[in-house]
């Protein structure tokens, strides 16, 4: 793989602007040099970048999606700068399959996957999969996820999954509380304390981090009291005190997933319109579509306002949209844009704040140590825009470059 030298570039590292002119040498799929100010001098047969009035950031990630096997998915997210995703909740095999394929090519975001959720008999997610799927064997594929129920089925859970690749490990605590859909048990059975505390207490033995689906106070409360280390959802509840000392007490992050928030509300139309903009067809009408499953007594204001008040609590935000081809009101890629344009204009983030959050904060919370940042050392996952986003967020749309693994794969 022949060198690529970026020249004159902002430089923002994943935690700041640490450079309004700098230089960035890629060898090898990796960051080999970093100059701040003095210019580099190229290897041999090395292509030189100029970019002038350009911004170099880390490769954006997204810490909540789901892939399936869909490697469509991965193709779109990396048009729009996000090199990696986090898949909460898939097959083994399947994961096995796409991680294959993210080895082999580099015009395709990583993957990095928890598998198999930690399911219960009858619990999430197969009270709502039931209800959509349209899938011929579906029983026969959820009869195969874990069904948890004492420590000898989640210690030999955890070792599957670990052996299959698996980064870490996701939670269910989902009781169907806020939505509007006729499942055959309400509520729908969710793990007990025990069983939770069970989950993380394994799972950290064996060096993996927990992150729990939790949409309400309760939910999140109860997992939290397990240990969990990670909420893969804001609450749509009203923010309160005793939520901000618990998050403070784990030292928990939050994903909050606003994109999938309006989606299963249905507000927030105006801003699936803008971000649509650009599509065409079927894409474009899949964007601005929307789940609308969540009951009309709860609203997003409420997700904005625990996104804001646990972040200026000094608590951890991590952008994670929910993206999946078969969720109306998502597209790979784009809806973290539209998920850190809403942190700056409904949470209150500044464009900085945001960056970070899809960035190194991604990284350093989930042990990520060969990405996230602009480092030498690191994979050369980056990405160079016009303009500064982190003075304008909007500026991340104008991409002109995405590199993998020191691959130009993006160019615009």
């Amino acid at each position: 793989m022949s060198a690529t030298l970026i020249s004159n570039a902002r430089i923002f590292d994943g935690v700041s602007v640490v450079s309004e002119c700098g230089h960035v040498l890629i060898e090898s799929g990796r960051i080999s040099q970093i100059s701040l100010r003095k210019p580099l001098s190229p290897p041999a047969d090395c292509a030189i970048v100029d970019a002038s009035g350009c911004t170099l950031l880390p490769g954006l990630i997204d810490a909540h999606v789901h892939v399936f096997r869909d490697v469509e998915l991965l193709k779109t997210a990396i048009q729009y700068g996000v090199t990696t995703v986090l898949d909460m909740h898939n097959e083994r095999e399947w994961f096995k399959e796409i991680n294959a394929i993210t080895l082999q090519r580099n015009d395709v975001a990583d993957v990095k996957s928890c598998c198999y959720g930690a399911t219960i008999k009858n619990g999430w997610p197969s009270a709502i999969v039931r209800l959509v799927s349209q899938e011929e064997n579906l029983e026969d594929r959820i009869s195969k996820w874990p069904g948890l129920t004492d420590k000898k089925s989640v210690e030999e859970f955890i070792a599957q999954n670990k052996a299959a690749g698996a980064a870490f490990t996701k939670l269910m605590q989902e009781d169907g509380h806020t939505m509007v859909l006729p499942f055959p048990e309400r509520p729908v059975p969710t793990p007990s304390l025990e069983l939770q505390k069970t989950i993380v207490d394994v799972s950290h033995e064996n060096g993996m981090l927990t992150v729990a689906h939790a949409l309400t106070n309760h939910s999140t409360l109860h997992v939290l009291r397990a240990g969990v280390d990670g909420l893969a959802h804001a609450s749509i509840d009203p923010i309160n005190e005793e939520i901000v000392q618990a998050f403070k007490k784990n030292n928990a992050f939050v994903i909050p997933t606003l994109a999938i928030h309006a989606s299963s509300s249905g507000e927030e139309q105006e801003t699936r319109d803008k971000f649509a903009s650009s599509l065409q067809g079927a894409e474009k009408e899949h964007l601005q579509g929307c789940l609308h499953i969540t009951s009309d007594k709860f609203s997003i204001k409420n997700v904005y306002e625990q996104v804001h008040t646990l972040k200026e609590a000094g608590i951890d935000v991590l952008c994670g949209t929910d993206t999946s081809s078969d969720l109306a009101g998502t597209r790979a890629g784009l809806s973290v844009h539209q998920e850190l344009w809403m942190y700056v204009n409904r949470c209150r983030f500044t464009p900085l704040e945001a960056l970070v959050s899809a960035t190194s904060k991604i990284s350093d919370r989930f042990g990520f140590s060969d990405r996230g940042k602009i480092q030498e050392g690191r994979l050369a996952d980056v990405i160079l825009v016009a303009g500064d986003p982190t003075e304008s967020i909007e500026a991340l749309s104008d991409i002109k470059t995405v590199w993998r693994n020191g691959e130009a794969v993006v160019k615009n």
